[in-house]
Parts: structure tokens; sequence; C-alpha cells
């Protein structure tokens, strides 16, 4: 099976010229859950959803306010019975056209499926480790499946964090169910020091495939077919998360961790782990960022 994706004419003309710096419109403090880890971010029907990798049962919805972005408790579902007492660790969140769900576990590396009315929740996937080790991912501790996107009715594709980098995509309409591996750990990116490349969370929208980069502070279009995989730097973010007034305290953390968007909007959450912002060392909130779309 062969699997490409287009790039529709807007993103297709921003990959050509140089990387274009984001222009911020608001950094709201997140509000919501204690312990509250935002993970992955998805909009459906102009709503935004995103998880925590703290809170296994839970999909928030994010409201958003003139003074922040609340997580407000959307559904609630209960863990399947085959990992029973396993802290799952959701870090992306998609949704398919009938608005259900669609959660990727780091620690289980599988995909959960939630039902639009939170009644049923049930794997979709076994384990995908051993898939990814064959070709060389998933070799750091805590650095194993972060974003989903749906590509089609499905079909799947998942992210490997870092150290190695890379991509699964997973083909549920064929019997047995088919996966393909894409180790890309190989990168020009100038990164900051003491950072590795990485892949932190998938967008599909209408037959474009875009991803975050939050250690290299891009966003990046992806092409793929057979073999080939090609990558097309898009945005740029870091302006906006190291101003001085934004930054956190230590550079690990205060990342991007989600990423979503919409005609006009780009979304992206930042899980600061407990961190204080360095302009004020009470404030321990996440922050959500609101930019233009170029």
């Amino acid at each position: 099976m062969i699997l490409t994706t287009i790039l529709s004419d807007s993103v297709a003309k921003a990959s050509e010229d140089l990387v274009i710096p984001l222009k911020l419109i608001h950094a709201l403090p997140v509000e919501g859950p204690e312990n509250n880890q935002p993970s992955g971010l998805t909009i459906w029907h102009d709503t935004l959803f995103a998880v925590s990798d703290k809170h296994d049962d839970t999909i928030f919805r994010v409201a958003l306010t003139d003074t922040n972005a609340v997580f407000v408790p959307h559904l609630t579902f209960a863990i399947p019975e085959s990992a029973p007492g396993l802290r799952l660790d959701f870090e992306g969140i998609a949704c398919d056209a009938e608005g259900a769900f669609y959660l990727v576990s780091e620690t289980a590396f599988r995909i959960l499926r939630v039902s639009a009315d939170g009644a049923d929740a049930s794997w979709i996937t076994p384990s995908l480790r051993s898939y990814g080790e064959q070709e060389g991912l998933f070799q750091t501790r805590g650095a194993y499946l972060e974003g989903i996107a749906l590509l089609g009715p499905d079909l799947f594709l998942v992210c490997a964090e870092r150290q190695p980098r890379g991509l699964i995509e997973v083909d549920r309409s064929v019997e047995p169910f088919a996966v393909r591996v894409f180790n890309t750990d190989e990168t020009s990116l100038n990164l900051p020091a003491g950072r590795s490349a990485d892949f932190s969370d998938l967008f599909r929208e209408n037959g474009d495939l875009l991803v975050l980069q939050r250690n290299a502070e891009i966003i990046s279009s992806l092409i793929y077919g057979g073999p080939v995989l090609e990558e097309k730097d898009l945005w740029s973010f870091g302006h906006i998360v190291n101003r001085e007034d934004l930054r956190y305290s230590n550079i690990k953390y205060g990342l991007a961790e989600g990423f979503c968007m919409d005609a006009k909007r780009i979304y992206l959450i930042l899980d600061n782990n407990g961190d204080c912002r360095a302009s004020d060392p009470d404030d321990r909130r996440p922050l959500f960022l609101i930019m233009e779309r170029p």
C-alpha cells in the first residue's frame, strides 16, 4: 500500500519560502484540574479538545475566555480491562467525522477509541512497541508514542517522540492490520543546546499533514509515500515561547505538547510540568497560545 499526502496550495507556497514566524494573538494561562499536564490537542466542529497525561479517564473541552483557557471535563470513560493498574499517559488525541475520539497511550503503545458519548472505550490496536523497536524506535525511556492523526477510515498515523523520532502508520482496513514504520532521526535542524529532534503532535486538515516539533520550536508539513518521507518547515514559534514574560524558568519545561488549527488560528498548548514562569515564581499554570495562521 502506498499513501501520498498532497499539500494544498496555501501550505505548499509557505513551504517554498523561508520559515514564517507566527504572530501571537493571545497567551492564556490554563485553568483546570490539579496536576494538569496538557498533552494532545485537537479541534472538532469549532470546539477544542485536549487530554492530560495525568488524567487517564477524562477528555477535556478547552473553553476560551478573554483571560484564560479552562479545561472543562467533557467525557469521563472507563479504562479498558486489558490495562488494570497501568497509568496510560495519553499523549495525543484525534477525532473522526462522527465525533468519536482516538487517544494514543505512551506507556501502552496502543490506540484507544472512545465513543462520542463516552459510553464505550476500547483498544483498537495491540501494542505497537515491537513494530517500532524493529526499526530502532523506542530506545529512550519516556520518549515513546506522542501525537496521532486520523488519515482515513481505519487509517492512523502516530509518532515516536525522540532519540530516535519516527512515524508509525496503522491500517486497520485490511486483515490482518498493516503497519509501516519510518525511523526519521537524521535531521539538519538547528536545535537549542541540550535538545534533540522530536515529534510532539500531529494534525491533519483537508489532506495536509502537519507535525509539531517542540524542541526545534517549529511546525512542519509531512509528505510521504512508499519508503519516502519529506519534511518541509513552515512556521516557527520560538520567539513567542522564549519571550521573557512567557518562558518558564527551566528550559526543559514549558514546551509545546499539543497542536491544532482552524481556518484563521493556530493553537498550541504548553506543558510546564509544574514549573513556574521566569517572570512570576508564583504562577505555575500551563499556557495556551493562539496565533494568526499565515
